[in-house]
């Protein structure tokens, strides 16, 4: 069963470039990982330093692997310091 999830994200107005930086090289890291069957990172086009993150894995076991890699705990480690509010992280089931 493939995993979907999406993550909502609002950088702190003097944090956002930062934000953007942090946000491609988890990119990066996470479309190397076994199971990873897409991450894509959106803006928001009405609402500057608002992001989506939607991603897809292959199995719970594989989006676990990623939420205990080095570079998801690096990025959910300097989050606070980017971010006006926590992430908002929802799973989705697909209907059809």
């Amino acid at each position: 069963m493939i995993i979907s999830v999406i993550a909502i994200l609002t950088s702190k107005k003097d944090t956002d470039a930062t934000l953007q930086i942090e946000l491609k090289k988890l990119l990066t890291a996470t479309l190397d990982e076994p199971g990873c069957l897409s991450y894509e990172i959106y803006e928001y086009s009405e609402e500057k330093g608002r992001y989506i993150v939607i991603d897809q894995w292959e199995s719970e076991e594989a989006l676990a692997k990623h939420q205990a890699s080095p570079h998801f705990k690096y990025f959910i480690h300097i989050s606070p310091a980017l971010l006006a509010n926590p992430v908002e992280i929802k799973s989705l089931n697909r209907l059809v």
